[in-house]
């Protein structure tokens, strides 16, 4: 192992000795992938279709997919919603600003260039699914999966130029899960002959050799059992993110190493899979960790009326932010509280008043009657997952004690246990500046500054949003190459999905919903090519 700043550090541990008698198998091909996840799919699908042979190592069961939010740019797909015409340099430079200029400028500009070519390929592995014109349009029945836009129509006030915080409406929405596909994928890959895919069978080391280069992998297929596979061409890491690594976590990202956390993919003990193995593997070979912070992605989806635009007060009775964000940016406020716990206070107007939010990720902004979703008009599903509300999703969440009701604001301060007077002052201060038309203590703009004077009365307790991700991996390129502690490239070692470095940094942005689908899915498919290319 290289010289690394964390060398000796408990976390990272060191390569486990593996003598030759406990290699039962050594299998050749021209390129290992390691993680059957979207992007390690998507990398051994590249690099069979560029002739190479490839073997797919994943630690779990069965190969891995969840989700289904696809940033897709200028697809084909995205003709058919008015949304191909896309101006990807303002884009990029959007998610620079976003994550404090700490992300590689190159890496997202290749993302952009590559995106929608790359889903296009993509649905490949599922041919003529069916494509909504809206967001509400109800999908044929009997259909497997489908694909919809995200909030199209876009509300009528939208106009992104001008928001403090840009999102740009062009994720494809595969629903219910995008599984389908991932395993049409997967199979497209095996058609080709030419891809080994083998299961329960968690890499443990990378192999170099004395001339540098990245020469394969060992896989453990037992207890003190272990199976060599052996690269002619290169290695492609894709083996996820270590949020289910305590100790990681707390060393890289510990403001959230008390979030919740949702679990996704587990190995046949039912462990979770996301344990940073692929981090520590590559910087067992001299692979170096990427210096800018790291990013969670925890979303913030709020209350039956969002995340954002409605006035929010801490346990101390006081406002302490500017509302006016995305549900990622609010939960980071929400975690920054001491008990990371605060309020949320709507009042009776809400029906025009979430009409004027900005569509994000965590907001609600379409409001339509109870009527609209019972009688088919709408595709009663989306109301609470894609920024839809109505009267009678209200009265579900009150009667599911998910929202507080009260005809006074003096009744409803009591029943979230606020401090009275303190809560009151605050909301009061708070009117006053909604009739100004001025926020003078957080600037948040006069379009949104919803007062809370009209009952009845509404509040949501707002606690930590669940973590599904944390975005920091080992220093790479636009090619998906790995680098070393002296800034070379490492000889037949690339990276994709969660374990490539520096495509996030600080925060997770939601400037372009479906982003990390959409770069894992890029990069995943430009790995394999640049290792099946290698020479």
């Amino acid at each position: 192992m290289n010289k690394t700043i964390y060398e000796g550090e408990a976390w990272l541990g060191a390569p486990p000795e593996i003598g030759e008698s406990q290699i039962e198998k050594t299998l050749e091909a021209d390129v290992v992938v390691v993680g059957a996840g979207l992007a390690g799919v998507a990398a051994a699908r590249a690099a069979a279709e560029l002739g190479s042979t490839v073997i797919l190592l994943e630690k779990c069961g069965t190969p891995q997919a969840r989700s289904g939010d696809f940033a897709v740019m200028d697809s084909r797909v995205a003709e058919v919603w008015g949304r191909r015409e896309v101006d990807k340099v303002q884009i990029v430079n959007d998610l620079m600003r976003d994550m404090a200029y700490k992300a590689s400028q190159s890496i997202l500009r290749r993302w952009a260039d590559e995106a929608g070519e790359a889903f296009d390929w993509y649905l490949e592995g599922y041919p003529g699914i069916p494509v909504m014109r809206t967001t509400a349009s109800a999908p044929p029945q009997g259909a497997e999966c489908w694909l919809q836009p995200r909030r199209c129509p876009s509300p009528e006030t939208f106009e992104n130029s001008t928001e403090r915080f840009r999102c740009y409406q062009t994720t494809a929405w595969v629903r219910p899960t995008h599984i389908p596909v991932f395993r049409g994928n997967l199979r497209l890959a095996m058609e080709t002959g030419r891809v080994q895919c083998l299961c329960d069978a968690p890499v443990v080391k990378l192999l170099r050799g004395a001339d540098g280069r990245v020469q394969g992998a060992v896989a453990e297929t037992g207890p003190g059992r272990y199976l060599r596979a052996a690269a002619k061409k290169g290695v492609v890491l894709s083996t996820g993110d270590y949020m289910s690594n305590a100790a990681m976590l707390r060393r890289f990202c510990p403001g959230m190493a008390d979030t919740p956390q949702l679990w996704l993919g587990r190995d046949k003990n039912r462990v979770p899979c996301n344990t940073g193995d692929g981090h520590r593997m590559g910087m067992w070979v001299g692979a170096k960790l990427q210096d800018s912070p790291h990013a969670p992605c925890a979303h913030h989806m709020g209350s039956v009326f969002g995340a954002s635009g409605f006035v929010l007060l801490n346990t101390r009775g006081l406002r302490f932010v500017n509302e006016d964000a995305p549900g990622q940016q609010i939960g980071s406020q929400i975690e920054s509280l001491p008990d990371k716990t605060a309020w949320q206070f709507v009042d009776s107007g809400w029906p025009r008043q979430v009409k004027r939010v900005h569509p994000n990720h965590g907001s609600v902004c379409f409001s339509v009657t109870d009527e609209e979703l019972e009688d088919g008009t709408l595709f009663s599903k989306l109301s609470t997952i894609d920024n839809y509300i109505s009267p009678g999703l209200v009265e579900k969440a009150v009667a599911a004690g998910k929202l507080l009701r009260a005809d006074t604001l003096e009744e409803l301060v009591e029943r979230t246990g606020l401090p009275r007077e303190q809560a009151l002052a605050s909301l009061a201060r708070y009117n006053a500046l909604c009739r100004a038309g001025r926020d003078l203590d957080y600037g948040k703009r006069a379009l949104r500054l919803f007062p809370v004077e009209q009952g009845p009365f509404y509040a949501a307790k707002f606690v930590p949003a669940t973590m599904i991700a944390v975005m920091g991996g080992l220093e790479s390129d636009e090619e998906a190459r790995c680098y070393d502690t002296e800034g070379r490239a490492i000889p037949g070692l690339y990276v994709a999905g969660n374990v490539q470095g520096n495509r996030f940094s600080v925060d997770y942005p939601l400037t372009v919903p479906g982003l990390s689908h959409s770069i894992a899915l890029t990069f995943g498919r430009i790995a394999g090519r640049s290792a099946a290319l290698q020479k």
